[in-house]
């Protein structure tokens, strides 16, 4: 079976621990860029250090740069999302059988255990692959982590979409392929997470959380995630505001103890709780991390004092 995968380039942070945890399993990266460095808000995004650290890493030369116009201001941000991975995922589909959608801020703790997640998945006859990922909130320091969570520090795992589906799959929003398909559903229980999606589909695997994938979205410093706020699909979703989001977010760094032992005190009603619970990445993960060099990005203009918080 020929894998292969697309990127995004727009997010530098981990990008060379997300394409290493997965390299050697595809065959060819299509890299998906906006022609004019922008990201779906139309604001600047960081695409030259994406595509010159992708360059440095590609040892095998499986890359293939592609530009495009992703950032049109007549649509809303989620569109063009979904509209520049349905770029991606046609042409990453060309003579290949399935295709890896892993963003750049995602890192695979266990490759040959997701190889073979994939593999079963096609052998079966799956359309996708659903793989459970931890998602982290703030750095408390060396290859510890606060993870979002539910109440009593039950450890909350997220499914944003497929990470692998048929080449020449139709994309519905942003990596989720419509709910009719047949999904492979790997979790961490015998029951699915309450963030399984779509509703009602049945556990395919069962694997520890740690096997498998971090998501480091907000594992960054500061003026740098302000950035992504700013250029991402959600940054318009319901008029959030966002510097409260910040200040919570700054507040964890200061204080990750407190802050966790707190959250749980939280009120809150939706799935999307924000509890929060210390976790250690796994050591491949963290040797990853190690391949990650920090991003050539400017001030914004925030407080110098909290610039680097969110570092690895």
């Amino acid at each position: 079976m020929k894998l292969t995968a697309y990127i995004l380039a727009s997010d530098p942070g981990k990008i060379e621990g997300s394409v290493l945890s997965y390299y050697d399993l595809v065959s060819r990266i299509v890299v998906s860029y906006d022609e004019n460095g922008r990201g779906w808000t139309g604001s600047p995004a960081h695409t030259e250090e994406c595509l010159r650290r992708l360059r440095s890493l590609d040892r095998e030369k499986k890359m293939v740069f592609s530009p495009g116009h992703y950032a049109r201001a007549e649509k809303a941000p989620l569109d063009n999302d979904t509209f520049q991975r349905q770029a991606a995922l046609n042409e990453a589909s060309e003579g290949a059988d399935w295709i890896l959608q892993i963003d750049t801020d995602e890192i695979i703790a266990a490759p040959d255990l997701f190889a073979a997640c994939v593999t079963e998945a096609a052998r079966t006859g799956y359309d996708a692959v659903n793989y459970p990922a931890t998602w982290l909130y703030a750095h408390a320091g060396g290859s510890w982590y606060l993870c979002w969570c539910r109440r009593g520090w039950r450890r909350m795992i997220d499914y944003p979409g497929p990470v692998a589906v048929k080449a020449g799959s139709r994309l519905k929003h942003c990596r989720r392929i419509s709910s009719e398909h047949k999904f492979f559903h790997v979790d961490v229980g015998r029951n699915p997470s309450p963030l399984a999606w779509p509703d009602g589909v049945a556990v395919s695997k069962v694997i520890r959380a740690s096997e498998g994938i971090f998501h480091f979205s907000w594992i960054r410093p500061q003026a740098w995630l302000e950035s992504k706020i700013a250029s991402w699909g959600h940054h318009s979703a319901g008029l959030r505001d966002w510097n409260v989001d910040i200040e919570r977010w700054l507040a964890a760094h200061r204080h990750p103890i407190r802050t966790s032992i707190q959250s749980q005190f939280i009120r809150e009603t939706s799935l999307y709780h924000w509890s929060l619970a210390p976790v250690r990445v796994p050591a491949r993960v963290d040797a990853l991390l190690e391949e990650c060099r920090p991003a050539n990005f400017p001030s914004a203009g925030v407080a110098e004092h909290a610039s680097e918080v969110g570092g690895v």
